[in-house]
């Protein structure tokens, strides 16, 4: 697990269908940490666009560890869907009632798998 620091940027991401990850996000924001706290709320969440309706998965994660988000994703998180790119988001409702996406829509590419076991 790799501790990523984010402001205001487009990440990439690729996973294989299935499969078992993790993205731990701390937020920085105009060049200073700001550790979550109690009463902020981390979406993350995947679209098949940015105009789609309906969301193809989406974490909501209100605890932290050490002002930290753990985004988890399970196995059964993907592989119901579907081989390809995706679009995703991270969005922060933090306590003060402020609203930022903190990742920019970005791809998220679902890749195929060789080994079933």
């Amino acid at each position: 697990m790799e501790l990523t620091k984010i402001s205001d940027k487009k990440i990439n991401m690729s996973m294989v269908k299935g499969d078992t990850s993790s993205l731990n996000v701390a937020v920085e924001i105009d060049g200073i940490d700001t550790p979550l706290v109690t009463g902020d709320t981390v979406y993350f969440t995947i679209k098949k666009s940015t105009t789609a309706t309906p969301k193809m998965l989406q974490k909501i994660i209100t605890s932290f560890t050490d002002g930290v988000a753990v985004i988890a994703l399970i196995a059964s998180d993907t592989s119901s869907l579907e081989v390809g790119t995706y679009v995703y988001d991270i969005q922060i409702n933090f306590d003060t009632g402020d609203v930022k996406t903190i990742v920019e829509p970005s791809d998220f590419v679902l890749t195929g798998e060789v080994t079933y076991d």
